[in-house]
C-alpha cells in the first residue's frame, strides 16, 4: 500500500457505523442465518413483556443479567418455560454461532470472500482457540474490575483487538493477546469510542415491549465496527 492510500488517522465511529450497515445489507442473507440464535432471544425478551414476569430497570427485581439481556439482545438467563435440556443446547448454540459472527464480521471487514462454507470453514479450524482467547479475555477482565476497576478498563482497550489478531494471523491464544497490548498502544480513544457507541446503542434495549428488538437489530447493524476498526489500526501499526 502506498503512502497516499495509508490513512492518518482513524475514521469516527459514526462514519465506520456507516460502512457496518452497508455491509450488512448487501450480506442480509448471512447476517440472518448467523444471527437467527440471537434474534431467538431477543424475540423470547420481547414475549417477556407479555408475561407476569416482565422486569424494568426500576423494579427491585432488576439484575445485571437482565440490564445485559435489554442491551446486547441476548437473553443471558434461561427463558421461561424452557426445561434445562433445551437451554443447555440453546448455550451451546449460543456459543457456537457468537463465534461465527465474530468471523463474519471479521471476513467481511477485510474484503475477504465470504460465503457461509468460508465461514464455516473457518470457525472448524479455528474456532476452539477463538473460545479459548474470548474465555481468557473474559476471566482476565473480571479479575482487573474486581481487583480494581481502573485495571479492567485498561483491559478491555488493550485486549480489543485480540480475536481478530488471531483470526488474520493465525496465532495461538497468548501470541494474540501478546500482539493486541502492543497493537492498540496509542489508539485508546479509537477503541473505547467504539465500545462507548455501541453500548449507547444498546440502552435502547431497557425502553419497554419493543426495546430488545432494537437493540437486537442496532447490534447487528452495527456488528462489523470492532473489525473495520482493527484493520484501520492495523494499517496505521504497519
Amino acid at each position: 500500500m502506498t503512502k497516499k492510500e495509508l490513512p492518518l488517522a482513524t475514521e469516527g465511529v459514526t462514519r465506520l457505523f456507516g460502512k457496518s450497515y452497508r455491509m450488512v445489507s448487501d450480506n442480509l442473507t448471512l447476517f440472518i442465518i448467523i444471527y437467527s440464535v440471537s434474534a431467538l432471544f431477543a424475540l423470547w425478551s420481547f414475549l417477556n413483556w407479555f408475561t407476569n414476569d416482565k422486569v424494568t430497570w426500576m423494579d427491585e427485581k432488576f439484575d445485571l443479567g437482565n440490564w445485559f439481556a435489554g442491551f446486547s439482545g441476548l437473553n443471558v438467563s434461561t427463558p421461561a418455560g424452557v426445561g434445562l435440556g433445551l437451554a443447555l443446547l440453546l448455550a451451546v448454540a449460543a456459543v457456537v454461532f457468537g463465534l461465527l459472527q465474530v468471523i463474519l464480521t471479521f471476513r467481511l471487514a477485510g474484503d475477504r470472500k465470504t460465503e457461509l462454507g468460508d465461514v464455516w470453514q473457518d470457525l472448524t479450524k479455528k474456532g476452539f482457540k477463538l473460545f479459548l482467547l474470548e474465555m481468557v479475555m473474559g476471566v482476565l477482565t473480571i479479575i482487573g474490575f474486581i481487583l480494581l476497576i481502573v485495571p479492567g478498563v485498561i483491559l478491555l482497550w488493550r485486549l480489543f483487538l485480540a480475536p481478530y489478531i488471531l483470526l488474520d494471523k493465525g496465532v495461538g491464544v497468548e501470541e494474540s493477546l501478546r500482539r493486541s497490548w502492543n497493537m492498540t498502544r496509542g489508539f485508546a480513544w479509537p477503541i473505547y469510542s467504539v465500545m462507548l457507541f455501541g453500548l449507547l446503542l444498546g440502552l435502547s434495549g431497557i425502553v419497554p415491549y419493543l426495546g430488545p428488538i432494537v437493540s437486537f437489530v442496532l447490534a447487528v447493524a452495527y456488528s462489523c465496527v470492532p473489525a473495520l476498526r482493527y484493520f484501520e489500526i492495523k494499517k496505521l501499526s504497519s
